[in-house]
């Protein structure tokens, strides 16, 4: 078997040789939205910091309910805000799920934070609270809560927690948009939440983007400033318009340095447009998902993740476990002939992060995590795109099934 990689490094793109590979993008773009981004070119003036971004906040925030909403360039970045609101300091701690991309922790360790691993639960492969109970210190400063594959974190556990000890929570929403709990968005519970639109999502700002939703007035004030290099007006009347310069430069946050985490007006022109759709595209990808699941629920070594009652579930990937213990096989053997027999390009995803040399080398290679230990290994993704056939998604379950009847075999 080849131990070349094909694609790119997360295992999406169209691949030669396979009946069903990952494509790079879950949907193409519309005409209209095509439009709209040629619209930016060819008429605004300022590319960035104008009229498109703030409409874009302003649908944004509709949208989910958040009560303030900030566009920035990357939800990696989004994540940098919401450490830097949460002052997070040399020394805090701050519990973050282990199964999650990097994203999710390299803005908290950067602050310099230690980084406490939270396990998974092992219905809904979320962050579990009452590991997050039993990890809480008297130097835990905050909670980062990952919607991880579209699923919620039990929110308002989480936040009862949260509020007995005092603690900042940051809803990581990358892979949620449009998630809810209870008609409730994700992201507006906790103080911070951080959405990403990079070019896997179902809705791509060209490839890169982000939006940070702020719960308090107070740190919402404290944004514009610290996305944008601390620029901001003088706090002081002046006989000249340019005097002494056009803009201040000052410090929001007292031993903060600013960023510059801006978004181009190109991007929040075609971020507005595409929220207009977003809900029938949520719709198509969990029934398609749903129907995945029906054609596989005669299978026994195939689970999913539960849905508890009231979560909207968006499905960012179409994760399952397998179990083969009973006939002495794993995950490997199954892709293996998934791949080379069947023409089915699965991945595995988010290597349980305190097993990369990154987090290991930085001091956070230590963990608690028993149920994430026991089911990581056995988990994959199968090819998924807002769009799928029901022919494609018979040739995926039928290969599935026929994987493992040959392992049986």
């Amino acid at each position: 078997m080849s131990q070349i990689m094909k694609g790119d490094a997360s295992g999406r793109g169209a691949v030669a040789g396979y009946r069903v590979s990952i494509p790079a993008r879950q949907r193409p773009y519309t005409e209209e939205e095509i439009a709209a981004v040629v619209n930016v070119m060819r008429n605004v003036e300022g590319q960035t910091q104008g009229s498109y971004l703030a409409q874009f906040q302003e649908d944004f925030a509709a949208f989910t309910g958040a009560g303030h909403a900030f566009a920035v360039d990357n939800a990696t970045n989004a994540l940098s805000l919401a450490a830097t609101l949460c002052g997070i300091r040399p020394g805090d701690e701050v519990i973050i799920p282990a199964y999650t991309f990097c994203a999710s922790a390299i803005p908290f360790g950067k602050a310099g934070a230690r980084i406490v691993w939270g396990d998974i639960h092992p219905d809904t492969w979320t962050i579990d609270p009452e590991d997050i109970r039993r990890k809480i210190t008297g130097k835990t400063r905050a909670i980062v809560c990952v919607h991880l594959l579209g699923m919620p974190c039990d929110m308002p556990a989480i936040m009862a927690i949260a509020r007995e000890h005092g603690l900042k929570v940051v809803e990581d929403c990358a892979q949620a948009l449009d998630a809810r709990i209870n008609g409730q968005h994700v992201g507006t519970f906790g103080d911070y939440g951080c959405f990403s639109f990079h070019g896997a999502k179902t809705m791509t700002t060209l490839g890169e983007g982000g939006m940070l939703t702020v719960r308090s007035d107070e740190d919402a004030a404290l944004v514009p400033g610290i996305r944008h290099n601390g620029c901001c007006g003088f706090d002081f009347p002046r006989d000249r318009y340019w005097s002494p310069a056009m803009s201040n430069v000052d410090m929001d946050i007292e031993g903060f340095w600013p960023n510059n985490f801006c978004i181009g007006e190109a991007q929040c022109a075609l971020g507005s447009v595409e929220l207009r759709s977003l809900r029938g595209y949520t719709d198509r990808i969990i029934a398609q998902n749903d129907r995945l699941r029906q054609l596989l629920a005669d299978v026994p070594e195939i689970s999913f993740n539960k849905i508890p009652d009231g979560y909207r579930h968006v499905r960012h990937q179409y994760v399952q476990h397998f179990d083969g213990s009973a006939f002495g096989k794993n995950r490997d053997d199954l892709l293996d002939l998934l791949t080379e027999k069947y023409g089915i390009r699965s991945i595995v995803q988010y290597y349980p992060l305190y097993r990369y040399p990154l987090f290991q080398k930085l001091g956070a290679g230590e963990f608690d995590c028993p149920v994430l230990e026991r089911w990581w290994d056995n988990s994959f993704s199968v090819p998924m795109w807002c769009g799928m056939e029901d022919e494609v998604l018979e040739i995926i379950a039928g290969s599935i099934k026929s994987a493992i009847a040959d392992l049986k075999r």
